[in-house]
């Protein structure tokens, strides 16, 4: 991943060293332009297809949806950002993401594929920019070229109004043109989420209800390379009962027992360790200097049995902090159990460093001894769920919102889009899988991408359409009783001061959990 991140930041550096060389010439061009970095390739002949384009969309019904959605948009955008800032202060960030990471490129973001994102951002750039055309034709604006956009690779297209018409035009005018892009964009995004949703969605069905395994750090008899398969039975758990085996086991722990899994192909049998297994301990609290270590089952503490998670939370939510704890484990490699002793801190000492803006003042009568932990050593999601998830159905769950919604964001940060190969398998498919799954990928990533160029645009900074949106709804209200006080002035300094919030917002996003 390194040397493809260094890679992909060479050709960008010979790009941009290239255009700077090139500037003068390309400045005299009438068919070459620079936007930034990007070169425009410009074509005056093509401007009639906008026309063309122009005749199937009613002027005033698209005019004011398109303007409705950027308000809505706008609105979303600010509550997305406001969140973020919450979360950076309820969640300490263990591992920063690089800088990559904040850049929405293919190639350069390593969660982006290059096939689907660099499809899904020139879809999403040429429509953006196609209505910007259209509606500026609709409005008797001049167009005074049209053309392709490169940065390194073919990146979208552009439509380059009369600045001159656009600056005379009415501002309810100007702000029905600079809202057809991003408006567009978030309309594509709502079609994409209900193709993936309503019509991929259906067709997938799990050839097994078992759960699917993201990692495990426990060894399973008789299997290897467990992780991305799915997990049929454990002991006497299958089916939907395997959803609550780590919420409500009642199998002895440290005991061994049957273990079926699937492949995409094959079933096949092993065996396994029941029972809650440590998957490390954190600096700081007292578990960390005991002789717990990952990989240890923990059998009982002052005599409880452990059953399950929900049982090693209950007895130690009813220990008072600071108090000497008998805690009994097993080491799964010598297969011998031990005791050790861990004086407990209380919840609220963990939360109140990882988690401070969802602590509660009941933690501090809660014990914690500093431990994470999971069942069997295992981390798995129900397919049942994990095909929710991925098709969208978790999103729209109005018990999960708004996390459901950037669960579904983020499926990529978590490996699972595109969908793995690996959970790919454990579905069945009405038709050729790889073409069934280029389609399911293509409309997510089409999603995501429209999604973010939207919710991008919308925002009212000052070189995004968002910006100039922002002014000339204030401009246009000034006209209205009660508005009278946003004088041209005014407008220009209240545009100016949300264009700075949303900078500060977007730095305090990147820059804060890294120094927190």
């Amino acid at each position: 991943m390194i040397n493809g991140l260094l890679e992909a930041l060479f050709v960008v550096l010979v790009w941009l060293i290239v255009m700077i060389k090139l500037a003068p010439r390309i400045r005299k061009s009438s068919h070459f332009s620079l936007l930034g970095p990007a070169l425009m390739i410009k074509s005056p002949k093509n401007r009639g297809i906008l026309d063309k384009f122009s005749r199937i969309f009613p002027k005033e019904l698209t005019s004011r949806v398109s303007v409705a959605i950027v308000l809505v948009t706008m609105l979303g955008a600010f509550i997305f950002l406001f969140y973020e800032v919450y979360l950076s202060l309820a969640i300490r960030v263990v591992v920063n993401q690089p800088a990559s990471f904040y850049l929405a490129l293919p190639g350069i973001n390593p969660f982006i594929p290059i096939f689907y994102g660099t499809m899904a951002l020139v879809v999403g750039v040429v429509i953006h920019e196609l209505m910007h055309g259209v509606l500026s034709r609709k409005h008797g604006i001049t167009v005074k070229s049209v053309g392709a956009l490169f940065f390194v690779i073919p990146v979208g297209a552009f439509v380059e109004p009369d600045e001159e018409e656009m600056m005379k035009a009415s501002p309810i005018i100007r702000r029905r043109i600079f809202a057809a892009g991003p408006a567009t964009n978030i309309v594509l995004a709502l079609i994409f989420f209900l193709l993936l949703m309503m019509v991929m969605g259906p067709l997938a069905t799990p050839t097994h209800n078992g759960v699917y395994l993201e990692s495990t750090q426990s060894q399973i008899s008789g299997i290897s390379n467990l992780s991305g398969l799915e997990i049929t039975s454990f002991g006497s758990y299958s089916g939907n009962d395997l959803a609550n085996l780590a919420s409500s086991s009642n199998i002895t722990p440290g005991q061994q027992v049957s273990i079926t899994v699937y492949n995409g192909h094959t079933l096949f049998n092993g065996t396994a360790i029941a029972g809650v297994v440590v998957y490390s301990t954190l600096p700081g609290f007292p578990a960390y200097k005991s002789n717990l270590s990952s990989g240890d089952i923990i059998l009982s503490i002052n005599g409880s049995t452990v059953w399950n998670l929900n049982t090693m939370n209950s007895i130690l939510d009813n220990i008072t902090p600071g108090t000497n704890v008998t805690v009994r484990a097993l080491n799964t490699s010598s297969h011998s159990s031990f005791y050790t002793y861990i004086v407990t801190v209380s919840k609220y000492s963990y939360y109140n460093q990882y988690y401070p803006l969802e602590n509660s003042q009941s933690y501090r009568h809660q014990s914690f001894i500093g431990v994470s932990v999971d069942y069997a050593g295992l981390q798995f999601i129900p397919l049942s769920d994990m095909k929710s998830l991925e098709f969208g159905n978790y999103a729209i769950s109005t018990s999960n919102f708004p996390n459901g919604i950037i669960e579904f964001i983020i499926l990529p940060l978590q490996g699972f889009s595109p969908v793995p190969a690996s959970l790919e398998s454990l579905y069945s498919v009405p038709f050729f899988p790889s073409l069934f799954w280029v389609l399911a990928n293509s409309f997510y990533w089409l999603f995501w991408m429209n999604f973010l160029l939207g919710l991008t645009n919308a925002l009212p900074l000052f070189i995004l359409d968002g910006g100039q949106f922002f002014k000339d709804t204030l401009l246009i209200n000034s006209t209205k009783k009660g508005f009278r006080f946003l004088t041209e002035s005014r407008v220009k300094k209240i545009s100016n001061f949300f264009g700075i919030l949303v900078l500060v917002l977007l730095m305090w996003n990147l820059i804060i959990p890294r120094i927190l």
